[in-house]
């Protein structure tokens, strides 16, 4: 189609606009049916997107004239174009020509016309277009409050309704993501809440019955890349509102979403040294609540991505998010089975209490608060080789978990208050021991008390004796932190056990990750992915466990390259839900965002543990990937000691990291972080 028909389309939205009272017919969400293998092969193709993107921008910003062979073939189906920008965040309009040119003409026109000047040559830096073009149409009825739909369903099509009088209204596909509609917890979408985004879209659209038809649309989509200076942008494919295309697991790819994330946690991190809990993208808020265990491991993911960059603002935010933590616990003297009054340990404890509850007004003590706290410790120690600043809060925290373990050498989940109080809660937590081991046997690499080990291998041995015996793959419960923890433990003690246990867990690793083989056919996204609806930190804990398996398999001169085949599907999974430069084009306040990662597929908020659990996940497979080119790079078994013995890792050189901090800079800027160290330079 050449320019003449461009405009003729173009000339007919402004007719059907502005034109005579009577009403057009509003067609359905579908256009022009027939020949649908071929539209959607063309439309899974770059440069056919890329051609009905040119329309768009041909007919919004006067553009050069595109060559739209690849679209003259194709149906007229219907056409979505949105605009996304700062302020209003996204204008869109619909368009059906009689082929697909004509439809993007269309819906570009009527977009034009609708935005009333937003939209122009002088704007189009900052905006960001994206289109939808149906593939399938089914009728259906929203019979009453809610219409409840699996999961995993959600953000694969949208809402269409037209009225006897000729309006429309829609919701997109990704829509539904974006405004939050969807509600978990009852499994469904509010009638109350669809109607009143219809109407935003429509102000026309009138009362709907109590029973309203609409029909559920599915569609391709594409939006342009954000490329500054690059006229015109790239063009991805979305599925729900991610990139269709998995990212590639290389080790430079691996690094970048590792600088991005460890930006964020940093740029979250207060004055003085709250680190943001969690962050609701789609609505711009914070959480009031707040988790001081989380803080623990969030400030420990920090501090592994000093430790591979030695980026100086990645530091000092730890250190004062390491001071805020000591500054909210804890403290009094304990005795247990192996902590007598009179043992050469025995002293001061340090722990965590959490905030009061109705259950629990005094609040809980929580081994796994302080489990946590100490791997942070031991990893400011591997980072930096300080060993001397920390080691009584260190040895204060080790004191707590010997005294909080049983003469099995089961923990306990929540000692008690009060030393020699009544335990306040029964509850157990699948993660707790393996966190508090791990700190013990990491900390015996600086600190060498045999006490530390000794309780840190009773523990192990509990676990693998008692708690997981004669369990198999379908049994055994994902246990990261034990994963993490026995491959220090082997290291010690070369007890095969521990590799065996090891190797059983990622065994069932490996049974969850085939339970969501039968849904990838029809969601591709779910791919790597665990439980249904997959989540980004249940791949990110398995990522991790598998990651230090490999440590344990390499020191015990065991193959286990299908560990590693299973970490790299399963750590391209997690980087669908990290919002890089790609997947900010619907969210309002893209500098709070940038860098994070969200809860998965489906849950477009924000937590700190998100974000760490998925760093460290992608740091211990780029260590592997690394290693296989020669290039040693922090972590693992040994790695303390090689510190403490004067190995030194030099980071990344200041050039590299600006570039890897490119895109953190242009979204965020700098942080009080970045000006802290740029002045103490």
């Amino acid at each position: 189609m050449g320019r003449s028909g461009l405009l003729a389309s173009l000339v007919l939205v402004l007719l059907v606009a502005c034109g005579g009272e009577d009403k057009v017919d509003p067609g359905s969400a579908l256009g022009e049916g027939g020949q649908d293998e071929e539209l959607l092969l063309s439309l899974a193709d770059a440069e056919v997107a890329a051609a009905g993107m040119a329309v768009a921008r041909h007919v919004l910003y006067g553009e050069a004239e595109p060559d739209t062979a690849a679209l003259d073939r194709l149906p007229g189906r219907r056409v979505f174009l949105c605009a996304y920008q700062d302020e209003p965040r996204a204008l869109c309009e619909t368009g059906v020509g009689g082929d697909l040119a004509s439809s993007f003409a269309t819906a570009a026109g009527a977009l034009k016309e609708a935005a009333g000047g937003r939209i122009d040559p002088a704007s189009k830096a900052s905006i960001r277009l994206k289109f939808d073009v149906t593939t399938k149409v089914k009728s259906k009825t929203f019979e009453d409050s809610r219409d409840k739909q699996k999961a995993r369903r959600l953000g694969t099509y949208g809402f269409f309704v037209a009225t006897e009088g000729g309006e429309i209204s829609w919701l997109l596909p990704s829509e539904l993501l974006e405004r939050g509609l969807y509600n978990r917890k009852k499994k469904g979408f509010a009638r109350s809440k669809v109607l009143k985004l219809l109407r935003e879209r429509n102000g026309d659209l009138g009362d709907l019955p109590t029973e309203f038809p609409y029909e559920e649309f599915q569609t391709i989509a594409w939006v342009e890349r954000d490329q500054p200076g690059q006229v015109p942008p790239g063009v991805v494919r979305l599925y729900r509102t991610h990139p269709w295309e998995f990212p590639e697991a290389t080790p430079d790819v691996l690094l970048q979403r590792t600088v991005w994330a460890a930006d964020y946690l940093v740029s979250s991190i207060s004055e003085q040294g709250k680190i943001r809990y969690s962050y609701k993208v789609t609505t711009d808020r914070d959480s009031r609540s707040y988790n001081l265990l989380r803080h623990g491991g969030t400030t420990y993911s920090i501090l592994q991505a000093y430790d591979r960059t030695k980026y100086e603002p990645y530091l000092l935010a730890s250190v004062r998010a390491m001071q805020y933590l000591f500054e909210h616990m804890d403290s009094d003297r304990r005795t247990g089975p192996w902590l007598a009054e009179d043992h050469p340990s025995f002293g001061d404890s340090l722990f965590i209490v959490s905030r009061p509850t109705a259950g629990a007004p005094d609040g809980l003590v929580k081994l796994g608060g302080a489990g946590l706290a100490l791997v942070m410790i031991d990893q400011y120690v591997e980072a930096t080789g300080d060993r001397s600043t920390y080691r009584g809060k260190a040895q204060d925290l080790a004191r707590f978990l010997v005294a909080s373990q049983k003469q099995d050498g089961e923990f306990v989940y929540f000692p008690p208050r009060t030393p020699g109080g009544p335990v306040t809660s029964t509850d157990d937590s699948p993660y707790y021991p393996g966190e508090a081991i791990l700190g013990l046997v990491r900390l015996y690499s600086w600190d060498a008390n045999p006490l530390w080990l000794e309780t840190a291998v009773r523990g192990a041995d509990w676990l693998i004796d008692v708690r997981d015996a004669g369990k198999g793959p379908s049994d055994l419960a994902n246990d990261h932190w034990l994963m993490l923890a026995l491959s220090y433990l082997y290291a010690y003690t070369g007890d095969q056990r521990y590799v065996d246990h090891s190797v059983a867990l990622c065994r069932a690793v490996e049974h969850q990750y085939e339970k969501n083989e039968k849904y990838w056919a029809d969601y591709p996204d779910y791919k790597g992915g665990y439980y249904n609806p997959p989540r980004s930190t249940p791949a990110a804990t398995r990522g991790e466990g598998l990651g230090a398996v490999l440590d344990t398999c390499r020191l015990a001169k065991m193959d286990c390259d299908w560990i590693e085949d299973l970490l790299i599907d399963t750590a391209r999974h997690e980087m669908l839900s990290q919002y890089d430069p790609d997947m900010t084009w619907w969210i309002e306040n893209r500098p709070k965002a940038f860098g994070g990662w969200n809860g998965g597929l489906l849950d477009m908020d924000i937590r700190n543990d998100f974000v760490q659990h998925n760093m460290s996940s992608l740091l211990g497979l780029e260590r592997h990937l690394r290693l296989a080119q020669d290039q040693r790079l922090p972590g693992g078994p040994g790695w303390t000691e090689q510190v403490l013995e004067g190995a030194r890792f030099e980071g990344i050189p200041d050039e590299q990291m600006a570039e890897l901090r490119a895109d953190t800079v242009r979204y965020r800027g700098l942080t009080r972080w970045e000006e802290r160290a740029g002045q103490a330079d």
